[in-house]
């Protein structure tokens, strides 16, 4: 059987396909130009796909592209520069 894989090309190679959370172009959209932390871009995926993911996943996978992760501190002025605006605040039909 591992002839045909061979033959094939397949051998060592995964048949699953690849997430999107393991491509790298939407990783680097995502984490580094739009500054979404890592638990955002989770719950984008779970969302998109309607799959489970963990944030640790997105760490994991930031690190195999060698993508630099953000120091605490950065993490921590991103997440306190979001644009509020006041219209967002209000409730419906106020």
């Amino acid at each position: 059987m591992s002839g045909i894989f061979r033959e094939a090309g397949l051998v060592g190679k995964t048949l699953r396909t690849k997430t999107l959370y393991q491509d790298k172009e939407w990783l680097v959209q995502k984490y580094v130009k739009e500054k979404l932390s890592t638990v955002e871009i989770a719950r984008i995926y779970r969302d998109t796909e309607n799959k489970w993911c963990d944030p640790n996943t997105i760490s994991r996978w930031l690190k195999k592209h060698n993508i630099a992760m953000r120091s605490l501190a950065e993490a921590q002025q991103n997440r306190h520069s979001a644009v509020v605006t006041p219209a967002a605040n209000r409730k419906k039909g106020s």
